[in-house]
């Protein structure tokens, strides 16, 4: 009897997700010109979407997810969940208003996350958490005359032990902070404005930021002449959002692996992009 109902259970699901993803792909666009199309596209629904629905970092062997609360650790099937941190902001950020964690990034060991008061802004925090666990280690506030409405993001430099930060709208700067002392060191200034960004990594001595504005586009940007470029528009329905991404060399020739959440909140997509950096020209 019991196994009848679980049986019947898991057709139900099965039929839910199954009628959630033809939603979703029916919104999505046809290829279009000048619009780069993923490798390949993984599907998620209802609980897995909602712990994958900000950002996402690698740190070759697995992948890290965030959510407004929560943090989780899979293989690289994006699937396989190794670890999670269910209440990933503490009860004291919490009590004092925070609710958000954005762009989450990788570095020696450890996940670097944002967490703020979400439509306030008046409580920034970077929180640190054990990359084997995934928990808390320490958090550090940030000056809110840094990140006007918030910090959406945060990227490791691991080459130089830096991370970076910005405010959320029409960035023209990225804050400068030791990544082992939450120290702020400087700004670098961008020659062009980059707008509502969700995530991001570095590669090869360039910081790649994904948006949910400008075609959902992924620019690159210069640290060291602040010269910022689009490298490639997503092809994603108009009611989408972009999220958070990494990067990393994947066998299916995938380099970009990139979250959004689909125009039914319910689904999110994990899309991997074998976009050629090399084809990028520098000034």
């Amino acid at each position: 009897m019991v196994n009848s109902i679980f049986t019947v259970i898991k057709s139900y699901t099965a039929l839910l997700f199954a009628i959630l993803f033809l939603i979703s792909d029916a919104c999505e666009y046809p290829p279009r010109e000048n619009f780069y199309e993923p490798v390949r596209t993984q599907y998620f629904a209802l609980t897995d979407a909602l712990v994958r629905a900000q950002g996402v970092t690698t740190d070759g062997e697995s992948y890290y997810f965030s959510s407004n609360y929560f943090l989780i650790k899979t293989n690289l099937d994006g699937e396989t969940v190794t670890a999670r941190n269910m209440t990933a902001i503490p009860l004291e950020l919490q009590k004092l208003g925070c609710k958000h964690i954005g762009g989450i990034t990788y570095y020696d060991g450890k996940i670097y996350a944002p967490i703020e008061d979400s439509k306030v802004f008046e409580h920034l925090y970077i929180g640190v958490y054990d990359a084997e666990t995934l928990k808390m280690l320490n958090f550090y506030p940030l000056a809110t005359e840094l990140q006007e409405n918030g910090v959406p993001w945060c990227v490791a430099d691991p080459e130089n032990g830096y991370l970076y930060t910005a405010r959320r709208d029409h960035i023209v700067d990225i804050n400068v902070f030791d990544i082992n002392t939450m120290e702020y060191l400087r700004q670098i200034h961008l020659n062009d404005s980059v707008h509502k960004v969700q995530g991001g990594e570095m590669y090869q001595g360039i910081l790649y930021l994904s948006v949910s504005r400008e075609e959902q586009a992924v620019f690159a940007v210069n640290l060291e002449t602040g010269q910022v470029q689009k490298a490639f528009a997503r092809n994603l329905d108009e009611n989408s959002e972009g999220e958070g991404m990494t990067i990393l060399p994947t066998e299916d020739g995938a380099l970009f692996h990139i979250l959004d959440i689909g125009s039914i909140f319910v689904v999110a997509h994990f899309r991997h992009y074998a976009f050629d950096v090399d084809s990028l020209v520098w000034d």
